[in-house]
């Protein structure tokens, strides 16, 4: 059983169904009820066989009604989509949630504080046997963070004390030397504004300090009341701005996502949470540094197209029009007449590009001759078509 149905059951247990009876009757001739009204409709609602329902209601303080699907889709997978977890709603923004086992519940009991667009989300003990007037949405428990700290006071025999200046109930507390500041497991109460500082007098310092107090994954809250649930535009109890124009609460509250990683050689790191690894770049610098070839998906396999140095290409073109073709024999030049449409095969040797050569390109003008032999040859060609 949780903390918060242990006060309550106590408390049943502590009447007797005699003395409950009694007390009943009390209340009920203090209101005038008439013997009509006070006559019971007895029921025997208990279901012995009935298997044991893990169970929680929650409410998203907001002034506007979310529906029951946005609070799944942003709850189910937040809570890591346990089996067998169904919602329903018990009224404007509230719900009740039905785990499968004990485990699930209280990892999500714990969990808290959990969001609904970044809106609180206030988890309630629940029994299907309670009434809707029963249930208490004023509670939020979170992890709060006291800053700088002198050396002397983040001894383990302080944490306690420290923390409990927030919240008289805690439980839960530990230190963070890496990030430098107490770390404490409090109940924050709904309707009453967040603490902003806790006052801590040492005789060794011999003064009365200040330290702030900072919140981790906090909800909105209101920056002129300090209260969750709305925004300081809406804020029934504006607060004045001060000398730089800052409301009493603002985003200081509100602790770093960075966090601090320590390495052997005793450095420190930062690093964002909301920043992505890009773990894919890793592999493959990892893998360039093995020796294996990282291949473009762009990249086309061209290995059955290469040549040697030196050999010959073969050119495949199209003759457009009737035309005078130059062909290379062993008594010297010769015209050959071509008929229009027909391919021709040329072979170009490689040249001093270590064996690779290049497509001629059509719109390259070709050189001007230089030679008498090659300009008679070009007098014999006709002009290219524009």
């Amino acid at each position: 059983m949780d903390s918060l149905g242990r006060g309550k059951e106590k408390e049943q247990d502590a009447l007797s169904p005699r003395a409950a009876r009694v007390r009943l009757e009390e209340q009920l001739g203090k209101m005038g009820i008439t013997d009509l009204e006070a006559t019971p409709l007895v029921i025997d609602d208990r279901d012995e066989g009935a298997q044991k329902k893990w169970l929680l209601a929650g409410m998203v303080p907001h002034r506007h009604v979310f529906h029951i699907n946005t609070i799944i889709s942003a709850l189910r997978p937040a809570w890591g989509n346990p089996k067998g977890l169904l919602f329903r709603s018990v009224g404007e923004n509230k719900f009740v949630a039905e785990f499968a086992t004990e485990r699930d519940r209280s990892r999500v009991w714990e969990g808290s504080p959990w969001h609904v667009s970044r809106n609180a989300v206030i988890l309630s003990e629940f029994e299907d046997c309670m009434k809707p007037s029963e249930l208490r949405f004023d509670r939020l428990q979170l992890w709060a963070r006291v800053m700088n700290l002198p050396f002397n006071l983040r001894d383990k025999k302080w944490w306690l004390p420290i923390a409990r200046q927030i919240d008289e109930t805690v439980k839960e507390v530990q230190f963070d030397h890496v990030g430098g500041f107490l770390r404490a497991r409090v109940t924050v109460l709904v309707a009453q504004p967040l603490r902003r500082y806790i006052l801590i007098e040492s005789s060794r310092r011999q003064s009365t300090d200040l330290y702030e107090i900072q919140y981790e994954q906090i909800p909105h809250f209101c920056f002129s009341c300090g209260r969750l649930g709305h925004s300081d535009l809406i804020c029934l109890t504006p607060g004045s701005r001060d000398s730089n124009g800052d409301l009493p609460y603002g985003k200081g509250l509100r602790a770093s996502d960075e966090k601090k990683w320590s390495f052997s050689d005793g450095s420190t790191r930062e690093q964002s949470s909301a920043s992505a690894s890009n773990t894919e770049t890793r592999k493959s610098s990892s893998a360039v540094e093995k020796g294996t070839e990282v291949t473009s998906p762009l990249k086309k396999n061209n290995s059955n197209n290469k040549r040697k140095a030196g050999e010959a290409k073969k050119v495949y073109r199209k003759v457009e029009a009737p035309r005078l073709m130059l062909t290379s024999s062993a008594d010297g030049h010769d015209e050959v007449p071509m008929a229009q449409g027909e391919e021709v095969v040329e072979t170009v040797l490689g040249g001093s590009s270590g064996g690779v050569e290049e497509e001629p390109d059509p719109k390259k003008k070709r050189p001007t001759p230089t030679s008498s032999e090659e300009l008679a040859a070009a007098a014999g060609q006709p002009c290219r078509p524009q």
